[in-house]
Order: C-alpha cells, then sequence, then structure tokens
C-alpha cells in the first residue's frame, strides 16, 4: 500500500443532519470526487476545536482520508491511499 500526504484544501459537499456531517463530493486540483462510501470516521482535537477525520471511497475506487476543521470551517485532503506500483 502506497500513501501520499496531501495536506491541501478541497472544496467539499456534504450532508449536514442531527450534529454529524457525511462528506458527499469534493473538489480537488480541478476534478471532482464523487465519494461512495465513508469507510472509517473519528474526531480528534485541535485546542478546543474538534476535527472530524474521515477514510473515503471514491467512484474510482480511490481511498482518500480527509478531514473538517470546525475552528474555520474548512476541509482538508490528507493522504491518498492506493496499491503500490
Amino acid at each position: 500500500m502506497q500513501v501520499r500526504e496531501y495536506r491541501e484544501p478541497v472544496e467539499m459537499i456534504g450532508h449536514f443532519s442531527a450534529g454529524s456531517v457525511k462528506p458527499c463530493r469534493f473538489r480537488w486540483n480541478g476534478r471532482v470526487y464523487h465519494i461512495i462510501r465513508v469507510s472509517s470516521a473519528w474526531e480528534s482535537r485541535e485546542g478546543v476545536y474538534p476535527l472530524y477525520h474521515y477514510v473515503v471511497r471514491t467512484t474510482g475506487e480511490d481511498v482518500y482520508e480527509i478531514h473538517f476543521d470546525t475552528s474555520d470551517l474548512s476541509w482538508t485532503l490528507d493522504c491518498h491511499y492506493s496499491e503500490g506500483g
């Protein structure tokens, strides 16, 4: 498994409901990625502000780790997981 770290901002469309958020699709480097499944999710903290982390699978079977920062309401692409090669 190969992991590439990015830590780059993305534009996200998500579904907010009952105090939680489900990421639906994001735009990164001019391309839109449709999320077909959230594989895992967890919360961490940066000071008093929670960060919501997600590992998501897109329609191209790619796997990305992203997070939502509640201090400034921004989304970040943390890394991309792919088969080595």
